[in-house]
């Protein structure tokens, strides 16, 4: 099992590349086969096994790549324009071994990230998934996977339906979509 990334690097240093991006990372560390699923914005057919949601889509999604073995942030809109509230309960991606759902947090003056196991999107609502906030954590990305690629991400609800996104791929410095 490999340690979590607030155990590796501590919760200070970890909060500090993921929001910042660090653009040392990015100079200091240097799609064979990429993964074009569609634009780079809005909702596409069901995540994988799940009836496509009618209500629930995402927007303006993308990854900030950082060097492994550091996590990437993944950061997005998603829209519940349904009538009751939804319930975001998973998220995965065939181009990353482990995605999770994480928020950001201020302690005692310190920013901390704690994995989520569900977030709630209130009726006609936005929930926007952007640094310093929820967020999603990419870590293991494929072979091959670089600056500028597009990759699928799926998402579960708790209705048991699903909807899925495709998130372009930006440097260790970019801060929005």
């Amino acid at each position: 099992m490999k340690p979590s990334f607030s155990r590796t690097l501590g919760v200070a240093a970890a909060s500090a590349l993921l929001l910042a991006g660090s653009a040392a990372w990015a100079h200091s560390h240097g799609d064979a086969h990429g993964a074009s699923h569609g634009g780079a914005h809005g909702a596409m057919e069901s995540a994988a096994g799940l009836p496509a949601s009618a209500t629930v889509s995402a927007r303006d999604c993308w990854i900030r790549q950082l060097p492994a073995p550091t996590p990437s942030g993944g950061f997005l809109v998603v829209h519940n324009g349904g009538d009751q509230p939804a319930v975001l309960k998973g998220v995965s991606s065939p181009d990353y071994g482990m995605v999770m759902l994480h928020q950001t947090t201020e302690e005692n003056g310190l920013s901390k990230m704690s994995m989520v196991h569900e977030v709630s999107i209130p009726a006609g609502q936005d929930l926007d998934l952007r640094p310093g906030s929820y967020h999603i954590m990419l870590e293991q990305p494929r072979d091959g996977l670089k600056i500028g690629d597009r990759v699928r991400v799926d998402f579960a609800l708790g209705n048991g339906e699903g909807f899925a996104a495709t998130c372009e791929v930006k440097p260790a410095k970019a801060m929005s979509h």
